[in-house]
């Protein structure tokens, strides 16, 4: 596998007019969307590198996917998921089991089907209390996937064979994934990378299979290789200027030649160019 250089930091540019960005998501063209702390929704325009806010939302939101028709789906913190038409007209698409609401709502994820996977982190509490939940198509109740209990879970991403979930332990300072069975249910659960005085928080994979790791501190995106089990440092920035609070990481652009970082600590979407890889094209099911 092609190793991937350190970033020079000084290539990084900055997208900004975005307040506090937590998580970015990519539609089926390789549009960027984010969402603020201010509860705004922003769709980015990575040719002229600015952000447009066209929804709204009742409470802050995290993660986000989205579907063929371009909706937007938001792990919406007052404890469902939210659905944003292009146009920002807003919907309630899922609820926690019952119609009961989640306990803290962190990130969604589709595979090929059309099922949403979603993270609740629990109660940050540093008790191990957080949940991976299964929605259906079309979405409605959420259904308990993996039975027991995780550690703050927090951004999720499925390989391209759909044969694992991976998702941040940001408390427990890890990558982990959970086996998909052939008939769907939640299969082994596996430790993949411990990272110590860590806090891991945005994950992606490239084209390649190679895992992308935002770290909300120090400040620093890794990659980890799956093959060989090799964690390298990407971008690192101790003072905090170029690179500050990277929390979550995404391919954009037609190409996915166009690597993104989620700043929570800052009010910019950091972005680099010339990476050396493509990312992963996403599912967007056709709702």
């Amino acid at each position: 596998m092609t190793s991937i250089k350190t970033y020079d930091l000084e290539k990084i540019t900055h997208i900004r007019g975005v307040d506090h960005p937590e998580s970015i998501g990519i539609g089926p063209d390789g549009t960027a969307y984010t969402a603020g702390t201010g509860c705004q929704v922003y769709r980015l325009d990575l040719e002229n590198n600015t952000a447009e806010q066209f929804a709204t939302t009742e409470g802050r939101c995290l993660g986000s996917v989205v579907d063929a028709d371009d909706n937007l789906y938001l792990a919406h913190i007052a404890g469902n998921v939210l659905k944003i038409t292009p146009s920002g007209e807003t919907s309630v698409y899922a609820t926690g089991p019952g119609g009961e609401n989640f306990v803290c709502t962190n990130y969604p994820a589709f595979d090929r089907q059309g099922n949403m996977y979603l993270s609740d982190s629990g109660d940050w509490s540093h008790t191990v209390n957080g949940h991976i939940y299964k929605i259906p198509p079309g979405g409605g109740e959420a259904q308990l996937w993996y039975q027991e209990p995780v550690d703050t879970p927090n951004a999720i991403a499925i390989d391209a064979e759909e044969k694992h979930l991976y998702f941040v332990e940001t408390f427990g300072n890890a990558i982990v994934r959970i086996g998909i069975n052939p008939d769907g249910t939640a299969g082994k659960f596996e430790r993949v990378v411990h990272m110590p005085r860590h806090i891991p928080d945005g994950i992606a994979f490239d084209e390649t299979g190679r895992l992308w790791i935002a770290c909300h501190r120090p400040d620093a995106i890794y990659t980890f290789d799956l093959e060989s089990w090799r964690l390298d440092l990407f971008a690192h920035d101790w003072a905090g200027e170029k690179l500050r609070g990277p929390t979550d990481v995404a391919f954009a652009g037609p190409n996915r030649d166009i690597l993104l970082g989620a700043s929570l600590d800052n009010l910019v979407v950091h972005r680099f160019d010339n990476v050396g890889i493509k990312g992963l094209k996403l599912n967007h099911p056709k709702l």
